[in-house]
C-alpha cells in the first residue's frame, strides 16, 4: 500500500537517499578489501590457492543457512538498526585483526581467512538489507533511478578498492604490461602487509556507521512487520514464491550471471592471471578496475537503452553478452582482451542487477522482500557452493586447465539467457503490486 507523505517528509527521504548512497560507497571499500585482496593473497602471496577454495567452500556451506536467518532478520527489524549492527561487527573484528598484525608484525593465514568469511557473511546481509531499505523509502516512479545509483557506485567502490588492495599487497614498480607493450606509470610503492590493508578497512567501517547512523527517513509504503516465530516467518516467504513461480524462477536466473561474477572474481580469477596469463596483481587489479568502469557505464546507460517494462529482454541479451565475453577470454593468452572483456561483463551485471532489482520492487511487497531474497540468495549459495566444490578439483589448478573453469561461467550465463528466453512473454505479462 502506498502512503501519502508532505512535502517535508519526501525532503527528508530524499537526504536519507543521499546519506544511504554515500555509506554503501564506503562500506564498498572495507567488502572490496577483503573480498578481493585475500584471494590474491592466499594465490599470489602465500601460493595456496587450493587451500583457499577449500575456506570458501566452508564459507559457503555456513552462508546457506545464516542466509535465510538473514532475511528473516530483515523484514522483522528496523532496517537502518541492521547496518549499524554490521558495521559495527566489520569494525570490531577487523580492528581486532590489526590489531594482532601489528602487535605481532604479521598474520596466520587463518586470521586472513577469518576476515574473509566475516566479510562475506556482512555482504550476504548487506546487499538484501540495502535494497529493502531502498525499497521502503522510495516513490515507486524512481525506483530505476535509485538501483541504478546504487548499483553504480557499490560496484565501483568495491572493485577499485578491492583491486588496489590486491596490488598494493605485491607491490608496484611502475611498470605494467598490457596488450603487447609496457609502460612506465609515474608512480610505485612497495608491499603493504594484509593487517597494513586491513587497517583502511578499519576506516571505512567507522565512516561508513558514523554516515548511517544519521540517516532519518519515513517509510513511503505501509510496513507490515511480521513478529510470528522465525519458523512461520520463513514459510511466509516461502509459500509467496509457491504462489508466484514465475517470479520464483525469475528471481534464481537472473542471479546466474551474478553467481559466475562471485565465483569467478574471488576464486577462478586469481589463478587465471597467474597460471594462464602468467600475469602479477596489478594486471589483476586492473581487471577489477575495468569491471568497475563498465558497471558505471551501465549505471548510466542502463535506463536509456532498456525501457523499464523491458526487464526481461534486457536480462536475456546481457546475459547472452556475459557469456561470450567468458568464452572471449579463453581465445588468447592477453592481458588485455581479459580486461577488456571484464569491462563488458561488468557493464552487463550491474545492468542485470539494476533491471532485476528493479521487476522486483514492482512485483514483491516490501514487507516480505527480505524473506523472498534470502530464499534466491540461499539457492544462488548452494549452486555457488556447488561450483566451489568443483573447481577446487586439482585438475583446474594444472597447467592452463583454468580455461575449463572460464569455459563453465560462459555455458551458465547461457543457461540464463535460454531459461528467461523461454518463460519472457509469461514475465512480462505478471501482474504488479499495487
Amino acid at each position: 500500500m502506498q502512503v501519502c507523505r508532505p512535502q517535508n517528509s519526501t525532503l527528508q527521504n530524499q537526504r536519507a537517499i543521499y546519506l544511504l548512497l554515500l555509506a554503501n560507497s564506503i562500506s564498498g571499500v572495507a567488502q572490496g578489501i577483503a573480498m578481493l585482496a585475500v584471494p590474491w593473497y592466499f594465490t599470489g602471496i602465500i601460493h595456496q590457492q587450493e587451500l583457499f577454495g577449500k575456506i570458501y567452500f566452508a564459507i559457503t556451506c555456513v552462508s546457506l543457512v545464516w542466509g535465510m536467518y538473514a532475511g528473516a532478520l530483515i523484514d522483522r527489524y528496523d532496517r537502518k538498526k541492521i547496518f549499524l549492527a554490521i558495521n559495527l561487527s566489520g569494525l570490531a573484528l577487523a580492528s581486532l585483526v590489526s590489531a594482532t598484525g601489528f602487535y605481532l608484525g604479521e598474520l596466520h593465514w587463518s586470521m586472513v581467512a577469518l576476515v574473509f568469511a566475516a566479510t562475506a557473511f556482512i555482504y550476504n546481509i548487506h546487499f538484501p538489507n540495502l535494497y529493502a531499505f531502498a525499497q521502503e523509502i522510495t516513490d515507486k516512479n524512481h525506483y530505476s533511478r535509485v538501483t541504478s545509483l546504487l548499483e553504480i557506485q557499490g560496484q565501483l567502490t568495491f572493485t577499485i578498492s578491492g583491486g588496489l588492495a590486491a596490488m598494493m599487497l605485491q607491490g608496484f614498480d611502475g611498470r605494467l604490461a598490457l596488450a603487447g607493450q609496457n609502460y612506465l606509470l609515474p608512480f610505485q610503492f612497495q608491499p603493504w602487509k594484509i593487517h597494513e590493508i586491513f587497517s583502511l578497512g578499519v576506516l571505512a567501517y567507522i565512516i561508513t556507521f558514523l554516515l548511517i547512523w544519521r540517516i532519518r527517513s519515513l517509510p513511503v509504503i505501509e510496513k507490515k512487520t511480521d513478529t510470528s516465530h522465525l519458523r512461520d516467518r520463513l514459510k511466509a516467504g516461502i509459500s509467496f514464491l509457491r504462489n508466484q513461480p514465475l517470479i520464483m524462477h525469475f528471481g534464481n536466473s537472473s542471479l546466474l550471471v551474478f553467481l559466475t561474477i562471485l565465483v569467478f572474481g574471488t576464486y577462478v580469477a586469481t589463478f587465471y592471471v597467474d597460471s594462464y596469463l602468467h600475469q602479477s596483481a596489478d594486471v589483476y587489479a586492473l581487471s577489477d578496475m575495468t569491471f568497475s568502469f563498465g558497471s558505471l557505464l551501465a549505471g548510466f546507460l542502463t535506463t536509456k537503452v532498456f525501457k523499464e517494462r523491458e526487464a526481461v529482454k534486457g536480462i536475456i541479451i546481457l546475459s547472452a553478452v556475459s557469456g561470450l565475453m567468458y568464452l572471449t577470454m579463453i581465445t588468447h593468452h592477453s592481458a588485455f582482451l581479459f580486461c577488456a572483456a571484464n569491462f563488458v561483463i561488468g557493464a552487463c551485471n550491474a545492468s542485470i542487477r539494476i533491471q532485476r532489482v528493479t521487476y522486483m520492487f514492482h512485483h514483491i511487497p516490501n514487507h516480505i522482500i527480505g524473506r523472498t531474497g534470502s530464499i534466491f540468495f540461499m539457492i544462488n549459495v548452494f549452486l555457488r557452493m556447488c561450483l566451489i566444490g568443483f573447481l577446487t578439483i586439482p585438475f583446474f589448478h594444472k597447467g592452463t586447465n583454468v580455461v575449463y573453469a572460464v569455459m563453465l561461467m560462459g555455458m551458465i550465463c547461457f543457461a540464463a539467457a535460454i531459461i528467461l528466453g523461454l518463460l519472457k512473454s509469461d514475465l512480462e505479462k505478471t501482474k504488479e503490486i499495487d
